[in-house]
């Protein structure tokens, strides 16, 4: 019996002293990771000063998770975050070639600092504080000159949800940079908006402006949409006539949009700066689009 009861208290000992190596091996993990954004940060710190309660680089597989994130800039602006989550960077390029992550629970206090004029129109609209997360996917191919977006994703609180994707010919990224970006191409890409509130609440602070009600304001903008989509039709252009007819669909009931751009062949982006008008460029992309009622599917996008 107390040969028992001697093995019992060595296994003790043994997953006492083992659980308080491995505890201090992660608060010592989390002081390298804190000391780690530290030192990137430093580096900015005349633009803005980042406080954060702690960070963790996964030691396996490299990932970084920072909690309580807070950021004040030089010039006045400030916002928090719960949490921002990198799986995924390229450490070697000036350009990531590569990024996945995501920030979540971004807090922006509406106020001038922040939003400038536009602080008073938020504040009309009812936003005291806005609220939303950020992910980003993507990945370059030098080889073959092309930038892939995954997904590029704003979830905003009691506002919209925008979630899009594209992939670009012609990206000129090593050793140019931003300047690489002259010369792009358009291969295809898509969008999905889902209304949470703001169209209604949009349309109301601009039909207040005008000194008129909602539904009146609502119906002189789809009248005019209606124009817009005669024109186009009696054109030719059947681009323009879908996106005017289920814009028409989404303002009367806003719910999900769904946009796809699908040109024949690649499109220069910067033919969208060389004086055409807007129908001709939802024609020479490929714009169409799709409104969904639904606005209960908003989790499905």
């Amino acid at each position: 019996m107390g040969s028992a009861v001697k093995s019992f208290f060595k296994w003790f000992v043994f997953l006492f002293v083992l659980l308080a190596i491995m505890a201090g091996g992660y608060f010592k993990l989390e002081e390298f990771s804190a000391q780690k954004v530290h030192e990137f940060t430093d580096k900015y710190s005349d633009l803005v000063r980042v406080e954060f309660d702690r960070a963790l680089i996964n030691p396996f597989d490299q990932t970084l998770n920072i909690w309580g994130i807070h950021c004040s800039f030089s010039m006045g602006s400030s916002f928090s975050v719960d949490r921002i989550v990198i799986d995924k960077f390229d450490r070697e390029h000036s350009f990531p070639l590569f990024f996945k992550g995501s920030i979540e629970g971004i807090s922006v206090p509406v106020d001038f600092m922040n939003l400038g004029p536009y602080a008073g129109e938020f504040r009309k609209m009812g936003y005291e504080e806005l609220t939303f997360d950020l992910l980003a996917d993507y990945i370059y191919e030098d080889e073959t000159k092309r930038l892939t977006v995954k997904k590029l994703c704003f979830d905003g609180v009691d506002s919209l949800q925008v979630s899009t994707g594209f992939d670009l010919g012609d990206v000129k990224l090593i050793n140019s940079g931003f300047n690489g970006l002259i010369g792009v191409s358009m291969l295809d890409g898509g969008m999905i908006l889902v209304d949470k509130s703001l169209t209604v609440k949009f349309l109301d602070l601009a039909a207040a402006a005008e000194n008129s009600d909602f539904l009146s304001y609502r119906s002189k903008l789809m009248e005019g949409m209606q124009l817009k989509m005669q024109k186009a039709k009696s054109l030719g252009n059947g681009f323009a006539e879908n996106f005017y007819a289920e814009i028409i669909k989404f303002i009367a009931k806003p719910g999900k949009l769904v946009v796809r751009v699908e040109p024949t062949e690649p499109v220069p982006l910067l033919y969208m700066f060389m004086g055409r008008s807007f129908e001709e460029l939802l024609e020479l992309y490929g714009v169409t689009v799709e409104s969904d009622e639904l606005g209960s599917n908003a989790g499905d996008s």
